[in-house]
């Protein structure tokens, strides 16, 4: 067996509302696709996290912000307090947690996150059987 054949679990994280119903449809659809592909190469862990519990650190959202690039108000609702800058952003979700849109996902180690908004939007972390 070579370095190449021995498997590498991703690890997704879903910050999410378990009280949204596109919270509950993203994860849904994350479970899926993970029980699809459990046996291959893709296969992927998912991480619960309910961010009004646990929100994300400053350092989370830091990166978070990073992987989705400008702008940075995308990462808050509609309703909250606006922000024009990532220190703005982490004042208002460490005030309040409920500001953060929600779902999103998070593909640490390869860099990448979405808002699950539409819920479809949170395969595009998935990763492919090519990877």
């Amino acid at each position: 067996m070579s370095i190449r054949d021995i498997p590498r679990i991703v690890n997704l994280t879903i910050f999410y509302n378990p009280s949204c119903k596109k919270s509950l449809t993203a994860l849904s659809l994350l479970q899926g696709a993970s029980a699809r592909l459990a046996n291959t190469r893709a296969a992927f862990n998912i991480e619960v996290v309910d961010y009004r519990q646990n929100p994300p650190t400053p350092d989370q959202l830091r990166l978070i912000a990073q992987y989705l690039g400008p702008p940075v108000e995308k990462m808050l609702r509609p309703d909250a307090p606006k922000a024009s800058s990532v220190s703005q952003m982490i004042e208002e979700v460490q005030r309040d947690p409920s500001v953060l849109e929600r779902p999103i996902i998070v593909d640490w180690l390869m860099g990448r996150a979405v808002i699950g908004r539409p819920p479809e939007k949170a395969l595009e972390v998935v990763p492919s059987e090519e990877t």
